[in-house]
This record gives C-alpha cells, structure tokens and sequence, in this order.
C-alpha cells in the first residue's frame, strides 16, 4: 500500500485488490478555501468525509459520509460518530488505519474500542478547531498505533489556521527534517513493539 498526504485532513491510500489497484481518498478539501493544490480524483475509487462536506465529484467514486459498515473495492470501511462528525477504520491489505480527520476532542472509550488494534493512525495536530499536539500525544497514547502520521498542521501557502507540526515533533520526537514522499507498507513491513512516526511531504 502507498500512503501520500495532500494538506488538511486529506490522504491517499493506493493498493491492489485481486489483481486490481484502488485508490482510496479520505476528506478531500476545496482548493480555493485552503490555498492547497488542486486534487486530482479522477482514478479514485472510494472518498470518505469526516465532516460530512465533500467538494464536487463527477461520477464514479464511491462516497461515505457518515457513520457505517461499508466495503468497495476490497476496501472495508467502519464510520465511527464522534462530536458531530465521523472518524473511520479502514482496512486494506491488512492493514487497519484509523483516520481522525477534523477531530477536536478525545475520543471516549466507546470510540477507543470500536477502533480496535489500528496499524496507522492518522492524527490532527494542529489545534484551531482540531486536535492540538499536547491533546494528539495524548490520544496516541491511548489508542496505541503501530505507525502514526501527523495530518492538519500549518503547510506552506495554505490560508489554514493550523500551528506549525514541530509542537508535536517535540511531544513524540520525531523531525519535520525526516519528512518522506510517500509512505510505503505491508502488513510484515509494519513495527513489532515499536511505534513510529512518519511525517509525510504535502504532495
């Protein structure tokens, strides 16, 4: 599976299923309201939405928007309810991912079992709406990923109110310095007790 991280909440999960690639799209976001680049999502096969919103898709992808049992491509799906939107586990490949895009608040321990063991956490650090890195360290804690990837902090030319990513780098001690492309991973490349923090390049 390749992991890619496009700015805000939103990423990218490619893989193969029975001989066939999916592309898995998670909060794509409005170009013009962030300043980010524009989204490509023409290839995609499935787009979940935390909040709910999502901007115009022609047709062909496969939307979730809320809480659920789906699965599309191979793809299983879980939406979660929390504070008035949706986190999800995904599980692709093996690989289960939880993704708590926009989330302002910790999760109850209702939430913390419906997400189960999760391989990659993608986490707000941001604070100003989301999560901030003190409340995200803490949440990691609890929620005990293998891998851990940081998502809506302050980028380069996004009009977002996010902090900088370096107040979570502090609480976990990781580097913006490590930044990786993309993130490649197997169920047998994943961490046995250790826990990793992969920050990824706004693609």
């Amino acid at each position: 599976m390749t992991i890619q991280y496009h700015g805000d909440a939103c990423v990218r999960l490619s893989g193969k299923y029975a001989e066939r690639e999916f592309s898995v799209l998670v909060d794509p976001y409005d170009a013009k309201q962030t300043g980010l680049k524009p989204l490509r999502p023409s290839s995609v096969d499935l787009v979940l939405s935390t909040t709910g919103e999502l901007p115009s898709f022609g047709e062909g992808p496969y939307l979730i928007r809320g809480p659920g049992e789906y699965e599309a491509c191979g793809v299983s799906v879980q939406g979660i309810p929390h504070n008035g939107g949706t986190i999800y586990r995904i599980v692709a490949e093996d690989v289960a991912i939880a993704h708590l895009g926009n989330a302002s608040t910790a999760l109850d321990d209702a939430a913390i079992d419906a997400l189960g063991e999760v391989d990659v956490l993608f986490v707000p650090v941001g604070g100003h709406g989301v999560l901030t890195a003190v409340d995200a360290a803490a949440l990691v804690e609890r929620v005990e990923p293998r891998i851990i990837v940081p998502i809506q902090y302050a980028v380069a030319d996004s009009s977002l109110p996010y902090d900088r990513l370096d107040a979570f780098c502090k609480e976990m001690g990781c580097s913006e310095k490590d930044a990786e492309e993309k993130l490649k991973l197997s169920k047998k490349d994943l961490p046995g007790d250790e826990m990793w923090v992969k920050v990824l390049q706004v693609e």
